[in-house]
């Protein structure tokens, strides 16, 4: 049995390179409480399943992991049509860090994906990505909350630790730098915001000839309280200068004690497509 990561409804979000605009649903349920003594009491929402994909220019219309044949499917790289499925297969010597590689070589084209679920399978992301164009060629992210989770009451904190991978390409030259580290959010549910980074940054496949960079920064954002997803912009500060982009995300785990997404990050001409997770601590 094919069977998606999300495993249930999907939901798409628009998210562009440089700090556009975002649109996100998903699956929902909950309610009010009622009152106690006049004093409303706060609304718990209990969150559902949700696939939610990057889209823009040359990003894949459909990304996601076969179980059954362990492979990754994609849709919309070049020769490519609305129906033809691109399958990438498992490669463990590119395995990095806590994530899964899958690669395909067909013809000209030479794709890289990396996945990782969360030990309890709350939460999962994939991202894909090609060095073999210039102007960035195809690319795409996802990433999957499976079950239901409830959003904490009021005056609690989260903090969350996890991995990153990012993948690197440039506008000027072929080439792709696949870029690791830590990831750490922190969420405040009394006025349901979430921030975060991006730490010890070294890149692990070097094809562009560049370092790794400083730290990325994931600026305080709201989380949509009806669906547990938040959007908000980036920035990483290299030789005073400063490039900014965009980040997506969703909390999970039973009580939102995880947390995915992705994040897309240009500078100068170089443009860094990523994904993590990170669990509460």
């Amino acid at each position: 049995m094919r069977f998606s990561l999300a495993a249930a409804a999907s939901v798409a979000v628009f998210l562009s390179a440089c700090g556009g605009s975002t649109d996100s649903g998903s699956d929902d349920t909950g309610g009010t409480d009622g009152t106690d003594g006049g004093t409303e009491e706060e609304v718990v929402i209990d969150t559902g399943p949700a696939h939610i994909l990057l889209e823009g220019d040359n990003q894949a219309t459909r990304l996601e992991y076969d179980s059954e044949a362990d492979q990754i499917i994609v849709e919309n790289i070049p020769f490519d049509d609305e129906v033809f499925e691109s399958r990438l297969d498992r490669t463990a010597s590119r395995d990095e860090s806590a994530y899964r590689a899958y690669s395909s070589k067909r013809g000209f084209d030479d794709y890289t994906a990396y996945t990782r679920e969360t030990d309890s399978g709350a939460v999962s992301v994939v991202v894909v990505n090609s060095g073999e164009y210039k102007g960035h060629g195809y690319s795409g992210a996802a990433y999957t909350r499976t079950g239901t989770t409830t959003l904490p009451t009021e005056n609690q904190r989260a903090f969350y630790e996890g991995e990153y991978l990012g993948t690197r390409t440039s506008e000027e030259s072929g080439g792709m730098d696949v870029i690791v580290g830590d990831a750490a959010l922190e969420a405040d549910f009394s006025d349901d915001t979430i921030r975060g980074s991006i730490t010890k940054r070294r890149v692990t496949e070097d094809g562009l000839g560049m370092d790794a960079g400083t730290d990325i920064t994931l600026a305080n954002t709201s989380i949509d309280r009806s669906s547990g997803v938040f959007n908000g912009s980036v920035s990483q500060t290299n030789d005073e200068v400063t490039s900014e982009g965009t980040y997506s995300g969703i909390l999970g785990g039973d009580t939102a004690d995880e947390t995915a997404g992705y994040l897309i990050l240009e500078r100068d001409e170089t443009r860094e497509l990523g994904v993590f997770t990170a669990v509460e601590r």
